[in-house]
């Protein structure tokens, strides 16, 4: 009871605190702009260059006013005063291409908890076992699409966007783990029903393994590509200063930082040099790649639903450590990893081998954080590999019973 009411206090001074350094700093910076005003003009009218610092010095004040306790409201007030508002109709849509149904399937849209969610699926009447596909942090069902025409061949595919990314809705709600897990459950109960194979890129798979933990009941394999463990790297940090790492994070994921920062990040060119962050090589960010990644980024409600997700997925209850969710796995499970991936190192899969005795893990050469996108052909053999030999073949085998 102390150690909740030392909490208590310590975060109201830590809110305090904030409040005070803001204000120090509003009279701070006042003084500043007339310093630097009465410098320019005590020999007459200022120069050119005065002018510019004293424009500056305004422009970093103002920056510093809007990083008010409340900024997280007026950022959201002015960000809807000024959303465009379209007068024009929406145009029909166009009936998909043969070629498109082939590489993305026949997309759907359904209503989850009120929200819209998108949705793809491969019927293939002759699949043993279905296969659902998760994507990462701002992906969607395109960054698949090299893999679900070649899985569909043998099984019945599916993918979906994430609430928040895609074609999905991207509501201004408090996202988690927990939350697309449960998107991803319902999703698999309303328009799968029977136990499938789960294969999830970064994020993705973390939703995929703590879904087969919770609810083992769906799941008859999980593959990863990249496997964050963000929960761990939280609980790294001394408990005595959490609180105060905890503050600074919040201040650099403030909305006024990261609007901003939002609006830069998909520009073409930026998103260039980011998707390269997750490509070992230069060849798979094709035009084709930068569209799939910056379409949604251009849909209403993707700016606030970037900062909403960037922001939890710094919070300590974002997802549970990867430890308790692998060692609750009891099907197969395949971790793939891109030997060049500078997003996640490679030497975090390693350890995940303690964690679960049923863990096969396969080294990508070549490889970044992206490797179903960027080696789809070897990403393709191996799932195919494993699916039949874990999975498929190994629940067809006869089970021998030892007699006394």
């Amino acid at each position: 009871m102390m150690h909740r009411s030392f909490r208590q206090q310590f975060h109201a001074f830590l809110d305090q605190f904030k409040t005070d350094l803001w204000e120090f700093g509003n009279l701070a910076w006042i003084f500043a702009i007339i310093d630097r005003s009465l410098t320019a003009f005590r020999d007459g009218f200022p120069s050119a260059v005065d002018l510019v610092q004293i424009f500056v010095v305004a422009v970093l004040g103002f920056g510093w006013l809007m990083l008010s306790p409340a900024s997280e409201t007026m950022a959201l007030d002015l960000y809807n005063r000024f959303q465009p508002v379209f007068s024009f109709a929406p145009a029909p849509p166009i009936p998909p291409s043969i070629e498109r149904l082939q590489r993305f399937g026949y997309q759907q849209t359904l209503s989850w908890r009120g929200w819209k969610v998108h949705h793809t699926v491969f019927p293939n009447p002759r699949s043993e076992v279905p296969i659902i596909f998760v994507h990462g942090f701002g992906g969607s069902i395109g960054h698949w699409r090299q893999n679900m025409s070649v899985l569909s061949k043998h099984h019945s595919v599916y993918a979906l966007d994430l609430l928040g990314f895609g074609a999905s809705e991207k509501p201004d709600i408090s996202y988690s783990i927990d939350l697309w897990t449960e998107q991803l459950y319902e999703f698999w109960r309303s328009c799968v029903g029977k136990p499938v194979i789960l294969v999830g890129n970064s994020i993705g798979s973390l939703i995929c393994a703590v879904s087969a933990a919770k609810h083992p009941e769906m799941v008859r394999g999980v593959a990863m590509i990249s496997l964050p463990d963000t929960a761990s790297h939280h609980e790294m940090i001394p408990a005595k200063i959490r609180p105060i790492v905890q503050f600074i994070q919040d201040i650099f994921t403030s909305r006024w930082l990261l609007y901003p920062l939002f609006f830069l990040l998909r520009h073409p060119r930026i998103l260039k040099r980011w998707a390269s962050m997750a490509y070992a090589g230069k060849e798979a960010i094709t035009d084709e790649l930068l569209e799939i990644l910056s379409k949604p980024a251009r849909e209403r409600g993707s700016a606030r639903a970037f900062c909403g997700i960037l922001k939890a997925m710094t919070h300590p209850k974002f997802s549970p450590n990867v430890r308790s969710i692998l060692s609750n796995i009891r099907t197969p499970v395949l971790l793939l990893w891109g030997k060049q991936d500078r997003m996640i190192p490679a030497a975090s899969a390693r350890q995940f081998l303690k964690y679960n005795p049923n863990l096969k893990l396969v080294e990508l050469d070549d490889a970044g954080h992206c490797a179903h996108d960027e080696c789809p052909e070897r990403v393709n053999a191996e799932l195919m590999t494993w699916i039949r030999s874990e999975i498929v073949h190994s629940s067809s085998r006869p089970k021998v019973l030892l007699q006394s």
